[in-house]
């Protein structure tokens, strides 16, 4: 093999160096010099008998041969990744790696996490969270807890459950403005998120209200920090049930209307094609499925 192929580590510096075609930011992600890299690269072009890199004044560019290697070795460190999660997964103690957004994980899993620890004592669960997807292919995640469409390509999407919007807000922010009817929005402060253009008009759209003019005095950019300022009396926010059930429950916000509509997202479990068959998997999203804090509101 030693005649066959470069020293193995060569293959993780070309690919970096090749993804990012600049030596300098190859060398940082991989903790080494930038002279470094450029040294380990000449080694690899010299085993192979062919260059892989246009070398430029202000930097280097992939050739044609390097594109084309590029190919074949983020092939085989895809190859060595799966293989060697498969090979973890089957011959160490069991760990299933969650990824989730925070409210899914603080409202509904954590609270009764306990239930699943007594049922399943040999899984172990590490939990992140965050609001962008992970990307299954690369990163060490074994499945992800995710609100939306369910049109994830190249992983197993596994529906949830549909998920609704409602209005919330706290107790002495309800009474305060004697809310009891939707039509009532008009006249209270809304808080708003930025990435949801008229996330205000599109709900009122969806309960078939009028046209009115709306109260924006407030606008984050996390929906958790929307429901954080709902329960200090801030203004009226959106919240998507029954994942937020835990709050309602506990008195930290209130229901002032009746009403609510469907909510233009799913909730989903993602994980690889490669993992379909897992019994952790299987195991967890079972029980998550009967959770108490995801009942219907």
């Amino acid at each position: 093999m030693s005649n066959k192929l470069p020293a193995l580590h060569l293959f993780g510096i070309f690919e970096a160096a090749a993804r990012h075609e600049n030596f300098k930011q190859a060398a940082a992600e991989l903790f080494i010099t930038p002279s470094a890299v450029s040294h380990q690269i000449k080694a690899l072009e010299a085993f192979l008998g062919f260059e892989l890199f246009q070398r430029k004044s202000r930097g280097v560019a992939l050739n044609a041969a390097g594109k084309v290697y590029l190919h074949y070795v983020q092939q085989g460190i895809n190859k060595l990744e799966q293989g060697t999660k498969i090979v973890s997964n089957k011959f160490s103690s069991p760990s299933l790696k969650i990824s989730t957004f925070t409210t899914m994980a603080s409202n509904v899993i954590i609270p009764t996490l306990s239930d699943f620890q007594q049922q399943h004592p040999t899984i172990d669960i590490r939990i992140e969270t965050g609001m962008n997807l992970t990307d299954l292919r690369y990163d060490d995640c074994d499945l992800a807890i995710r609100m939306g469409k369910g049109d994830w390509p190249g992983v197993v999407v596994k529906k949830l459950l549909n998920l609704t919007a409602h209005a919330v807000c706290s107790a002495e922010f309800a009474k305060k403005h004697k809310l009891t009817s939707p039509e009532q929005i008009s006249q209270v402060p809304l808080i708003d998120l930025a990435n949801m253009n008229n996330i205000w008009r599109t709900w009122a759209g969806a309960m078939q209200l009028p046209e009115m003019q709306y109260q924006h005095k407030l606008t984050f950019g996390n929906y958790d920090a929307s429901l954080q300022a709902a329960e200090q009396g801030l203004g009226l926010a959106l919240a998507i049930m029954p994942i937020e059930h835990a709050l309602i429950e506990r008195n930290l916000l209130v229901l002032p209307f009746e009403k609510s509509t469907n909510f233009d997202q799913s909730l989903y479990a993602v994980y690889r094609e490669e993992d379909q068959n897992r019994n952790d998997i299987h195991c967890f999203l079972d029980w998550l499925t009967k959770s108490p804090n995801l009942k219907p509101i």
